[in-house]
């Protein structure tokens, strides 16, 4: 079998073509009507262009198949666009007869079902069959769709029945678009219960109206609902309602190509709950930073997870320099970073309270804290660490005034003991030694001596009882400071004619005075009785301890603008352990002469005293079986008698 193909033919092609673009072009318009009707008049126009007379075309026998094929294309349009059964089952028995017809004007109508080898080439039966199919498959397919549209429109009443009963407001939102599918509009379909009770806004007021119209009469102009919904990439935004002085989160939610919900959450009570932690949280902060502890939170690893320090100048510690360290890199000593971790692990097993104290070492010196790590849950402690530097220091403090006060004690207790001897020796001499001169057998130079010797003792039993005077004035600070102005050279004269006529004469020593300034006329303004008391002091003391050499005394001008005493001796010296204690109370050096003279160990610190007093400090230096030199500087206050140089 041969097909011709007359020109005319081509003119049914490009009008058959020109038929199924037009069914297209309504389809892509979304008419639906417009294609349906294209698709109805497809058999008319292959009645024209195949079967009629009344344009030239091929033998109606060989075309038979093409007007199958373009009905079965039609078929197909149809079922995509009618839903209609009633449509479909026409068009098939128009297509069918229009098959038959021209079979029939073929002179095949009959002999249909032999002429056609294979039989399944049959025009009639290849409709038939893919009618029958296609069809059982369209319904089918719709079966399907109305079961799962039915199961759709349940899970959403659901869906709404839950929206509806939601504690959450929620708005159901409609848009409307232009021909671009641009959207123009938004426009409110519904609200829940829990959207008309929180913004006292029914249904029926706000159904179909504009979305920014009503939300403008909710939020007084506030909230952009427009910007929120269309330009929110996030789909979750934070909106405070200043009118209601309320915080709600919106969720917006695109189920559909039209279809937008937006979903408040009142969270107004959680901000005030977050609100009042921050200021509980900066409170307890303010006081926890009160208190002269540093608090840490620290991991069963030995980790840092958090901490408060007080803002200050001990510690300059940022949260990213400490929080995440651990504390064998935290500027502990290996030993103590091992001795905390055990102290950590001991702590969490046991849950008991650990203490350690340590020094650590800042830029602003070395600090001693006291740590106390107490369990807070089973993976970590609080360690509270205390600045108790000062109490450390006190407590040595302390320690060394108790040891002082011990030694002072001490040394108190052998100045009472010792006074009664001190006391007793020269007044049985003074005593024994007067019964004697009743004697009449004693020639006069025997008298002379016990005369020298009762003497003597007196002078050493006054100046003991003058020194316990000035130690008992000393300590109830009632030592009155009288200045004037004071002869020096007539002070010093006298203390020297009061020793040079007492040198003993078992001691090979001379007594010197040198005077820097000789005019008898020299003098300064100061307490002329307390500087006597000094220097008388520490020339009794030069005497005293020299057994052999010489006694020094005297003054030197330094700068025009001091006068420095001094007393130098050649005597036992003072050993360097003693250095420190040689001005304390009661204190005596432990040497052979010590033990064999008397003295109470009170004039060394009697004369630093004055010289204190009258604005000098004495000082002094000594070697031992070499001397000693004690010297003191005053101010050459109103001085007299010296001629300065006035450049």
């Amino acid at each position: 079998m041969t097909l011709s193909t007359p020109k005319s033919d081509l003119v049914g092609y490009l009008l058959l073509l020109s038929v199924s673009i037009l069914a297209i072009v309504c389809t892509f318009n979304a008419k639906k009507n417009c294609a349906i009707n294209v698709i109805f008049s497809l058999p008319v126009f292959i009645y024209a262009y195949y079967i009629s007379d009344l344009t030239e075309h091929a033998p109606l026998i060989e075309t038979v198949h093409l007007s199958v094929w373009w009905l079965m294309a039609g078929l197909v349009f149809l079922y995509y666009f009618s839903m209609m059964e009633v449509r479909v089952i026409v068009y098939f028995f128009v297509s069918l007869a229009l098959i038959c017809f021209q079979l029939l004007k073929a002179g095949h109508l009959t002999d249909a079902f032999s002429y056609f080898d294979p039989f399944a080439s049959n025009p009639i039966l290849i409709f038939t069959a893919f009618f029958l199919v296609t069809f059982y498959l369209r319904k089918k397919l719709i079966t399907n769709i109305e079961v799962l549209t039915e199961e759709i429109d349940s899970k959403n009443e659901a869906i709404n029945r839950v929206l509806q009963n939601s504690s959450f407001l929620i708005s159901r939102l409609r848009a409307v678009r232009d021909e671009d599918g641009n959207i123009t509009n938004l426009v409110v379909e519904k609200i829940n219960n829990a959207f008309e009770a929180a913004f006292k806004r029914n249904l029926y007021e706000v159904q179909e109206q504009e979305a920014e119209y009503v939300f403008d009469l909710i939020f007084k102009g506030r909230f952009d609902v427009n910007k929120t919904v269309l330009f929110n990439k996030k789909n979750f935004t934070e909106f405070y309602a200043e009118n209601l002085d309320k915080w709600y989160n919106i969720r917006v939610l695109n189920p559909s190509y039209n279809s937008y919900y937006l979903v408040f959450d009142d969270i107004t009570k959680t901000k005030k709950q977050i609100a009042d932690l921050e200021a509980s949280k900066r409170r307890y902060k303010v006081l926890l930073e009160a208190i002269p502890d540093i608090f840490f939170v620290i991991d069963k690893d030995g980790i840092y997870e958090d901490f408060v320090i007080k803002e200050g100048d001990l510690f300059k510690i940022e949260d990213s320099n400490i929080i995440g360290s651990s504390i064998f890199n935290a500027g502990f000593p290996d030993k103590m970073a091992h001795k905390i971790y055990s102290c950590i692990q001991h702590c969490i097993k046991n849950d008991t309270i650990e203490s350690i104290e340590y020094s650590l070492n800042t830029p602003n010196g070395t600090f001693m804290f006291e740590m106390r790590l107490a369990k807070l849950n089973a993976n970590a402690v609080i360690s509270v660490a205390r600045d108790i530097t000062k109490r450390k220091t006190a407590e040595f403090g302390l320690e060394k005034a108790l040891v002082k006060a011990e030694e002072s004690d001490r040394l108190k207790s052998a100045f009472l003991a010792n006074l009664s001897h001190e006391i007793r020796t020269p007044m049985n001499i003074i005593s024994n030694f007067t019964r004697m001169l009743a004697d009449d057998s004693l020639d006069g130079l025997e008298r002379l001596q016990l005369t020298e010797a009762i003497t003597q003792n007196g002078q050493q039993l006054l100046n003991m009882i003058d020194n316990t005077v000035h130690l008992a004035k000393i300590e109830t600070e009632n030592i009155p400071v009288h200045t004037s102005f004071s002869k020096i050279n007539p002070l010093l004269r006298d203390i020297y004619n009061a020793y040079f006529a007492e040198l003993p004469d078992s001691k090979d020593i001379r007594i010197s005075l040198k005077t820097d300034v000789a005019t008898p006329e020299f003098g300064f303004s100061t307490d002329p009785q307390l500087l006597k008391e000094v220097m008388t002091i520490l020339v009794d003391n030069a005497v005293k301890y020299t057994l052999s050499g010489q006694v020094t005394f005297g003054f030197e001008m330094v700068r025009n603008d001091f006068v420095k005493f001094y007393v130098a001796d050649t005597g036992i010296g003072i050993p360097e352990e003693d250095y420190e204690h040689i001005f304390s109370r009661f204190y005596r050096v432990q040497n052979k002469i010590n033990q064999t003279t008397s003295g109470s160990g009170i004039g060394l610190p009697i004369a630093q005293h004055y010289v204190t007093l009258l604005g000098g400090e004495l000082e002094f230096e000594s070697k031992v079986n070499k001397g000693s030199n004690f010297w003191f500087m005053l101010p050459f206050n109103e001085g007299r008698g010296y001629m300065r140089i006035v450049s």
